[in-house]
């Protein structure tokens, strides 16, 4: 089929020219100068064409679709069993990286770590971490952690765990942490049934378990993470860890005074829609 017939066509079903692009690319493997030398599109192609733009005619992430995120200036392959990076998070490893460099001997946790496109993000760019864990609940994520960590040839330094937040570090001998730790924590922040703050195409197509935390605040997880990381510094005696989290856009003044109550100290950072969403905590 001739490729200029396929661009008119689907640009007449109001699909971005940039997400037929993509989509071209991921199902012909053709490179981006090879695409647009092109005339025709091999007939073997048009039917997994044809399925993707359907799909993305009903607003299912793109993403999703050619199985792929940018973040951090790294590729990550997702899917429906993970959230979608954002931007916004870039912040969160820019302010461990920072951390990091003061140490010499340090352990990084990534706890619900999803695609883990933040430890990796931070790995890529250091060379200061010697052992890194990345936690999730989700089998499944895991599955996609997996992908991503062994595409990074990052399996010798990034061991994964299948638990909730850090409790299987807390009690569990057999893992090796140094005396400096940095956590980075992308958990459920939205509250139960906000519906009104999150768009369709979110809401639909990305996992639940990944969106949703608590009926009162949604900052719910957080205390629970803040709690066991309390006891960790105590029960491995840490000489310093520093957690940094990312919170709703609506949460900023429940979590500084949740914090300031517990006499911790704290930064608050802007993401890059200059809304203060990432919170350095030190205990």
């Amino acid at each position: 089929m001739n490729k200029a017939e396929i661009y008119k066509l689907w640009r007449n079903s109001r699909l971005e020219t940039r997400k037929i692009d993509l989509t071209l690319l991921k199902i012909t493997g053709l490179s981006k100068s090879q695409l647009f030398l092109l005339n025709d599109i091999n007939d073997s192609y048009l039917e997994e064409i044809k399925k993707s733009f359907k799909r993305l005619e009903k607003w299912e992430p793109l993403e999703y679709i050619i199985n792929n995120a940018e973040f951090y200036s790294l590729d990550f392959y997702v899917d429906s069993r993970v959230l979608i990076p954002r931007d916004d998070t870039e912040v969160m490893v820019d302010k461990a990286i920072e951390i990091l460099l003061k140490y010499k001997w340090t352990t990084l946790i990534d706890v619900w770590t999803w695609s883990s496109c933040i430890p990796i993000s931070i790995l890529k760019n250091t060379n200061k971490i010697n052992n890194c864990y990345v936690i999730d609940i989700s089998e499944n994520a895991l599955e996609i952690s997996e992908k991503n960590i062994t595409k990074y040839w990052l399996s010798k330094q990034i061991k994964q765990i299948n638990s909730d937040l850090i409790s299987e570090l807390l009690w569990n001998n057999d893992y090796e942490l140094n005396k400096n730790i940095v956590i980075t924590a992308n958990l459920p922040y939205i509250k139960n049934e906000d519906f009104d703050n999150i768009d369709n195409e979110t809401m639909e197509f990305e996992p639940a378990l990944a969106l949703y935390g608590w009926k009162n605040t949604g900052f719910e997880l957080y205390e629970q993470l803040i709690r066991e990381c309390s006891q960790l510094k105590s029960i491995k005696h840490l000489n310093s860890l520093t957690l940094f989290i990312e919170i709703w856009f609506d949460q900023k003044d429940y979590s500084e005074k949740y914090i300031k109550n517990l006499n911790l100290k704290f930064e608050i950072f802007k993401d890059n829609s200059d809304i203060e969403r990432c919170i350095k905590i030190e205990f």
